[in-house]
């Protein structure tokens, strides 16, 4: 655990005992004003005998109605009973009444459940306030992390076609080259400078999709026609032949962006083909059901843990360590993919394939706009 999260928990320990100990306090406050307000009625029951006493000495009344009235007149909380009805101005004993004791028992019990009250709302409070806190660092620690890997593997992405179109550049200036050498270097520049735009071009991307700027760039669009152009394209340079299966359906149309499907599709197969293994087999299928075209891709790769399964579509998340990682990647792709298809008022699931493998499937509406 680093320094941040020690302190953090040090701090919420504190907040919480500290906490505790203030509503302890008030509670055994309360308790103590109640002990003290029933001595005081038991005092003032003694001051009053002392009172009627003196005053049946001084003759200020002459019988027990007078003395009643000066009895209540006087101590309206207290409880007069007469012992000795021959002798009732000296035969006497004065006591709390009953609505007197009650009226402090109910004011003790009414703070008592206040305080408690107070103290499990704030206790939850600050239960909430500290779990947020708490998943906001843990958040925001995960987002270094990702930004550290995203960094470091970003850096690898862009050196490496930089410094393959270098080493061909020099050898074209120190070596005299045929024809065919210099069409095949000149080839391979091509491709490292067009493996490098696609690096940058997915950074401007998901800048502006990150802030909410990327506009979708409607029209009817032939589905079915696109994506199996787009799948044979894809397929070619990489020898999939065999191992990159079809199943679309014919003249399924929709309202869309052709080049944000043509990025969905491309991220995910490359996806598929990063972590699906060396032999990795994938199946793509297009097909319109209940008023929802469903198009989805499948792998027969190791699969994806649960834990990353939660954290997939997260910006320049990638599972593992960018220290030893094999796979090459920036954690932009899915990212991309997930907020298009969010432009798109679509929905993207990820479940395990069967046996193994991943199988990501987007339902898109007929009629989406």
């Amino acid at each position: 655990m680093n320094r941040a999260g020690i302190i953090f928990i040090l701090l919420s320990i504190y907040i919480l005992a500290a906490f505790g100990w203030w509503t302890y306090a008030h509670y055994r406050s309360s308790k103590i004003i109640y002990e003290q307000q029933f001595e005081q009625l038991n005092n003032l029951s003694y001051k009053a005998t002392f009172d009627l006493q003196g005053a049946a000495d001084e003759e200020l009344y002459y019988d027990t109605l007078e003395m009643k009235k000066y009895f209540n007149l006087h101590y309206p909380q207290l409880e007069l009973i007469i012992l000795d009805k021959y002798d009732p101005l000296r035969n006497f004993m004065i006591k709390p009444s009953w609505d007197s004791f009650l009226k402090i028992e109910k004011s003790y019990q009414r703070k008592v459940w206040m305080y408690i009250l107070e103290g499990v709302v704030m206790m939850l409070l600050l239960f909430w306030g500290i779990l947020t806190i708490y998943r906001s660092l843990r958040k925001e620690i995960g987002f270094k992390k990702r930004q550290s890997n995203f960094l470091l593997s970003i850096t690898h992405e862009l050196k490496t076609p930089l410094t393959a179109v270098r080493l061909y550049l020099e050898t074209m200036r120190k070596r005299k080259l045929d024809e065919t050498q210099t069409a095949e270097i000149i080839n391979n520049s091509l491709d490292e400078v067009d493996r490098l735009q696609s690096q940058v071009e997915n950074l401007l991307l998901s800048a502006q999709l990150d802030s909410n700027a990327y506009q979708l760039q409607y029209q009817n669009v032939n589905l079915s026609e696109l994506c199996s152009e787009y799948l044979i394209n894809f397929s070619r340079p990489r020898n999939l032949e065999g191992r990159l299966h079809l199943a679309i359906d014919e003249q399924i149309i929709l309202k869309t962006d052709p080049s944000a499907i043509e990025m969905i599709l491309g991220n995910l197969l490359t996806n598929a083909l990063k972590y699906g293994g060396p032999q990795v087999e994938i199946w793509v299928k297009l097909q319109s059901n209940n008023g929802e075209i469903v198009l989805s891709v499948t792998d027969n790769g190791p699969g994806i843990s649960e834990n990353d399964k939660k954290l997939l579509f997260n910006k320049f998340y990638r599972s593992g360590d960018e220290n030893t990682r094999k796979t090459k990647g920036t954690g932009l792709g899915l990212f991309i993919v997930r907020h298009l298809i969010e432009l798109h008022k679509a929905k993207i699931m990820l479940s395990s394939g069967d046996p193994k493998g991943t199988r990501f499937e987007i339902k898109f509406k007929s009629d989406a706009k």
